[in-house]
């Protein structure tokens, strides 16, 4: 047998072997194996003095942090602040209104960590104003997702809050571009109620040590 023939027998063995294996070769399933993979998302220890700026003059300052609670001042309007635990927002003060949690049927710790295989969904009961409002939330994570804003670059995880009221027709949500790195979301698009849509970037921070 020719060299060039014995070539060609050795390539169409290998071909052969190839084509009877019992591992097939697929690349695909191995890429969407590690996309798959649940992604978590964990809310920072945040300390006072940290501040975060946006690109429509909003700026939050963490003012306190007693056990669970921490809470946030906003730069452009003191005389507004917001509580959280972990990502869940708590009681609040805004321009008109405080508003003050009754109820929530969530296990201790809830919300300081959020993974994409299990959306975080609870029932709540709280004041604003003279009315007392019953809501049903959601917090799921969607991706991970590089992002570029005036503050930098960023590794982001998505995250999305869905709200609605379970005694009216409103409903609201928001999507963080949450960066560990900046401890807070670097973009946001949200909209509560009839309001219009928004978003916002972050032009600057500055982590507390």
């Amino acid at each position: 047998m020719s060299p060039r023939l014995r070539a060609i027998s050795a390539a169409a063995a290998l071909l052969l072997a190839g084509c009877a294996s019992k591992e097939p070769l697929d690349f695909g399933a191995e890429q969407a194996g590690i996309y798959a993979q649940p992604i978590r998302a964990e809310a920072p220890a945040w300390q006072p003095g940290s501040e975060w700026r946006y690109s429509d003059g909003y700026g939050l300052q963490v003012v306190r942090v007693e056990g669970p609670i921490t809470t946030f001042r906003r730069i452009d309007d003191p005389t507004q602040w917001i509580a959280r635990k972990g990502f869940l927002r708590d009681d609040s003060q805004s321009q008109t209104r405080f508003r003050k949690v009754l109820f929530e049927d969530l296990k201790p710790g809830a919300g300081f960590a959020l993974d994409s295989a299990k959306p975080l969904t609870f029932r709540r009961e709280f004041v604003s104003g003279d009315a007392t409002h019953v809501h049903a939330t959601s917090w799921t994570v969607e991706r991970r997702e590089h992002v570029k804003v005036p503050a930098g670059e960023f590794d982001c995880i998505v995250l999305v809050m869905r709200t609605r009221s379970l005694t009216s027709d409103w409903s609201g949500f928001e999507r963080w571009w949450y960066s560990p790195d900046a401890q807070n979301y670097v973009r946001l698009e949200y909209q509560y109620g009839p309001e219009a849509a928004g978003s916002r970037v972050l032009t600057s921070y500055a982590l507390a040590r």
